[in-house]
């Protein structure tokens, strides 16, 4: 399967793959804020900053319907801040943050698939996927120092 037929939720799905089992719900809400940073920058480039930060409004909203706490976070012209949502975080099961989380990213992977009629799913899959190869990487470099 290529990766342009790829659904948002099996992009999100080999995302995740691998991940390490992350301590917190802070270091969850790090990894997360660094996907909406890649993905905001690809889809940034290509629909400019008021597109991108209606459509990203509208997800959140759709979102805070089925996972409240996700009205914390705030979309800024420089993307989404995740400031807000540290201090609910904390009061959060991690596995319903997580869950809150990926719906999230497959809501916004979804509605710019739409918007875009798909021309930007691809580079926006791979925005995604790089974020997971960057903490791959740092991983494998803490490893060989410990060696």
């Amino acid at each position: 399967m290529s990766e342009r037929n790829l659904s948002p939720h099996e992009v999100v799905r080999a995302w995740r793959e691998g991940w390490p089992v992350l301590a917190s719900s802070q270091a969850l809400l790090d990894l997360f804020e660094r996907a909406f940073r890649g993905l905001w920058r690809r889809g940034h480039s290509t629909l400019g900053r008021v597109t991108l930060m209606a459509v990203t409004e509208r997800v959140l909203q759709q979102g805070a319907k089925v996972h409240p706490h996700l009205s914390a976070l705030i979309v800024r012209p420089e993307g989404v801040r995740f400031g807000e949502l540290r201090p609910v975080a904390e009061q959060l099961d991690a596995g319903r943050l997580e869950e809150s989380l990926v719906f999230l990213v497959e809501q916004w992977l979804c509605v710019l698939g739409a918007l875009t009629g798909e021309v930007l799913s691809s580079s926006l899959h791979r925005a995604l996927l790089d974020v997971r190869s960057v903490r791959g990487a740092s991983r494998t470099g803490a490893q060989e120092r410990s060696r």
